[in-house]
């Protein structure tokens, strides 16, 4: 029980007044006496009166009282968050203790503090997504890392990239000159036998042609056996006749030619490969020709800290354009990088989150980046919007659902700014976030987030550590501003 000191009245009172208290008193110590359940309401008086520093006081002892770690911590003035020691850049500060708040996936992962490298950032619009995305890589670069944005469909990088001395590539330009080939051939690591090399670029080709043809199918529907198998001969074939130098344009010649109806004797006929050549015909004489379908024009820079593909051209031609391009840009940027003894680490950014991850093939496929990110050096950024935007991703209760699920909870990292509360009771109920967690992000103001890993979960406020210098550098609203005077001035 812990004893306190009630003050009843000053010390200057003459005998009578003295009296009549020291009667209230006798008075309370019997009312003291009664059964437990006749004092509930009364005061737990422990000895006589007493005159201490010029007081009369009557000393009391506080009733048990229970409360929750949370209630009591509030009430305890020592109490602080268990912030991890420093980490890398600060990218804000601790919302409980005050304390700068720093973060480096690869320094984080080394320590033991976080599974993996891997982030998922995640909010609703305006809240400052793509400002602490911006402010991230730019610090990240400081700390000697590189960064590759895949799809800037909005074309808001590329200020940042330039400010670093970094490199932009426009596509989808009308009259550019820039190309990708997907089906390039990566590095081969100096370690890796022959066979094991030849066997992992032979996947990772197919992965991509089963990927792109999946987004240009009908409906966008999967693939079937009888396609896949067409696919895989026809890449076959032209790798052979170009010493190993195949283009998108020279499977779809080769899907299309007569020589189908011949191969493996007979086997295939020649309405089987119709969806895919009419599929694959958009990148070569269609609405995405003359930007995947020959060798590349570019070459990633490896001495580049921020490369940023910019798709805003192209996401003007539609949300498919624009999810068929994240799977050749992905498929080439992991190609290239993917040497794990380089030593380099990038942050590879999906800016659009699914959208090139529709298909089963496709989310498949990004499975296993995310599963050999570690490996090659890659903390892969994937950025959605409320709840996960999951009704970009199948049908509820379809394959292609339960998988972008299962990725969801595949990231390590999560930085998560204010969502509404009926995205939060999902997200509980999915098992995203705990109820505590979910509270804190619904009270989050636009540059404030919670950041969750293994080792904890943080509120963190980024407003107070950015500078001028960013703020102006990363106001999307201003780059939007700017890029629609520019167009009504045209």
């Amino acid at each position: 029980m812990v004893k306190k000191l009630l003050t009843i009245e000053g010390a200057g009172l003459d005998r009578r007044q003295r009296r009549a208290l020291q009667k209230m008193y006798a008075s309370a110590v019997r009312d003291d006496e009664v059964a437990d359940d006749e004092k509930v309401e009364k005061l737990p008086i422990q000895s006589p009166l007493q005159f201490q520093g010029g007081f009369w006081t009557i000393p009391i002892s506080r009733p048990w009282h229970r409360a929750t770690g949370h209630q009591l911590a509030a009430a305890n003035t020592f109490a602080a968050a268990d912030v991890h020691d420093v980490a890398g850049p600060i990218i804000g500060v601790d919302m409980n203790s005050g304390k700068p708040f720093t973060f480096d996936p690869w320094e984080l992962y080394r320590r033991g503090l976080a599974s993996a490298p891997n982030i998922l950032i995640q909010g609703s619009l305006r809240q400052g997504k793509s400002f602490s995305i911006k402010r991230l890589v730019t610090l990240l670069v400081e700390f000697g890392r590189f960064a590759i944005n895949t799809s800037d469909s909005k074309g808001e990088h590329g200020a940042v990239a330039e400010a670093l001395g970094g490199n932009v590539f426009k596509m989808g330009v009308f009259g550019s000159e820039i190309r990708l080939n997907a089906l390039e051939a990566p590095e081969r690591q100096h370690d890796e036998l022959l066979v094991n090399y030849e066997a992992r670029v032979r996947a990772s080709r197919i992965s991509v042609l089963q990927q792109i043809a999946g987004l240009l199918t009908p409906g966008e529907r999967p693939l079937i056996a009888r396609e896949m198998t067409i696919l895989e001969w026809a890449l076959e074939e032209v790798v052979a006749e170009s010493g190993n130098r195949p283009t998108l344009r020279a499977v779809w010649e080769k899907i299309s030619s007569r020589e189908l109806l011949t191969a493996q004797d007979g086997y295939f006929d020649r309405r089987d490969a119709d969806d895919l050549r009419d599929g694959l015909r958009r990148l070569v004489h269609g609405d995405l020709g003359g930007m995947f379908d020959t060798d590349s024009s570019i070459e990633l820079n490896p001495d580049s800290p921020y490369t940023v593909i910019d798709t805003f051209a192209i996401g003007q031609r539609g949300e498919q354009a624009l999810s068929v391009t994240q799977a050749v840009t992905n498929a080439w940027v992991l190609n290239t990088i993917s040497n794990k003894n380089a030593g380099r680490q990038y942050l590879l950014i999906r800016e659009e989150g699914w959208a090139d991850m529709r298909t089963k093939a496709a989310l498949e496929a990004h499975r296993k980046q995310l599963k050999l990110s570690g490996e090659y050096g890659v903390a892969m950024i994937l950025i959605v919007h409320e709840g996960g935007d999951f009704d970009a991703v199948g049908a509820e209760g379809s394959q292609e659902r339960e998988l972008a699920k299962t990725l969801l909870r595949g990231y390590a990292n999560r930085i998560s700014f204010w969502q509404n509360e009926e995205t939060l009771d999902d997200a509980i109920e999915r098992k995203m976030f705990t109820r505590a967690e979910a509270a804190a992000i619904g009270t989050l103001s636009r540059g404030q987030f919670l950041v969750k890993m293994k080792s904890g979960s943080y509120a963190v406020d980024g407003n107070p550590t950015s500078t001028e210098w960013e703020k102006e550098l990363f106001d999307t609203d201003r780059q939007m501003r700017d890029r629609k005077m520019k167009a009504v001035a045209a």
